[in-house]
């Protein structure tokens, strides 16, 4: 689709997040398919609106009654194909680009647009079964999201630079520094947290990749060739985490063709449900706007960390093991390093017995070569 500089400007000033402006791309595109087949090309709106806006009254309310007309019939449009906060999403999103550029139009949302498509409260049994399948890479970007409460786009986003200083001094809680353009809400620099289980994960996957540059993406294509940008897109994560919840059989009941019930953007909603820290720090961490308590909440990274870590265990997927398990666990391991010890003493035995298997042969080639030597002599000429 072409952009030319009124929709580029528009969407420098109003979609500052990569996502945002992807959606409100997507918006545009659908408006931009409709109103062609109505005979009007949405990319020339707004030179057409000045082109007219001074040739007098009736040219200009001609022009401003066929937009106008066409906006009200994509509302209904809309209606059928999307939920209803998707479609009032897409008027918005136009709405914006009139609002921006002061064409006098209308565009009426609606009134009381409803969740259509809820996401259903992930269990932390739910979770531990996800998290067991999928690559290496996959499961780690889910537990983070599960444990810091950040966006799927946020998330793969992260660079090394924003956890560095804690990775490296192996800090736990360990710090997601988040700026203000990777965030969704129109807010200054966030940081968020993961914890014990989030860390060792993080840490296990990094491990063969390191060491890491700066600007270098925590999270890489598994796929590098196949990418369309420098990074791999949210949908195709998105993918992967409703696979396998109908894999694991967690989609029981949701009709066909329209959104499941579990979805990855649950992981987010499950850091909220479980996260029983004051809810300003929580909707900080997140990275929601928090009005007046903005002005009221700490910036001290340390005394938010200490706030996460007093309530990681709610939050926490993976149980931690019990004294008795642990001891089971030592014991086992303690077996285990007689029975590697008991290995060690048989292939030594055996070594030195093939060392004597191999001194008799070569007795025996010398005997045989002797045996040789003496019938030869004694063989009639």
């Amino acid at each position: 689709m072409e952009i030319n500089h009124w929709l580029e400007d528009w969407l420098s000033d109003r979609a500052e997040a990569a996502a945002t402006r992807e959606f409100y791309l997507m918006c545009w595109r659908n408006f931009t398919r409709f109103s062609l087949e109505r005979g009007k090309d949405p990319l020339g709106l707004v030179q057409d609106y000045r082109a007219v806006k001074f040739q007098g009254e009736i040219q200009r309310e001609t022009f401003l009654e066929e937009w106008q007309d066409i906006l009200r019939a994509w509302k209904t449009w809309l209606k059928p194909k999307y939920a209803p906060f998707t479609m009032k999403n897409h008027l918005v999103a136009v709405r914006s680009f009139l609002g921006y550029w002061k064409i006098p139009l209308d565009v009426e949302l609606p009134k009381h647009p409803y969740v259509l498509y809820h996401n259903r409260d992930l269990s932390k049994e739910q979770l531990r079964q996800i998290l067991s399948r999928g690559s290496q890479r996959d499961r780690t970007i889910w537990l983070v999201m599960a444990e810091s409460g950040l966006r799927a786009g946020t998330t793969i986003a992260v660079k090394y630079w924003q956890i560095q200083e804690d990775f490296e001094k192996d800090i736990v809680p360990m710090r997601i520094l988040t700026p203000s353009e990777t965030l969704k809400d129109h807010v200054g620099d966030r940081w968020s947290f993961i914890g014990e289980d989030g860390a060792a994960a993080l840490r296990e996957y990094l491990k063969p990749r390191m060491p890491l540059n700066g600007e270098d993406y925590v999270f890489a294509s598994e796929r590098p060739g196949r990418m369309r940008g420098e990074q791999f897109s949210v949908a195709s994560i998105s993918g992967k985490f409703s696979r396998t919840c109908r894999i694991l059989k967690l989609e029981k009941g949701s009709a066909p063709g329209k959104p499941g019930h579990f979805r990855m953007h649950g992981l987010r909603k499950y850091f909220r449900n479980n996260m029983r820290a004051d809810p300003a720090y929580r909707e900080f961490w997140m990275g929601h706007s928090l009005g007046v308590d903005a002005h009221y909440v700490s910036r001290d990274p340390e005394f938010h960390r200490a706030e996460y870590k007093r309530n990681y265990e709610s939050l926490r997927i993976q149980e931690p093991a019990t004294a008795a398990q642990l001891t089971e666990i030592t014991e086992k391991l303690k077996q285990k390093d007689l029975e590697i010890q008991e290995l060690r003493k048989e292939m030594e035995e055996l070594k030195t017995g093939s060392a004597i298997f191999k001194w008799l042969d070569s007795k025996t080639e010398e005997l045989d070569a002797l045996i040789r030597a003496k019938k030869k002599k004694k063989s009639p000429r």
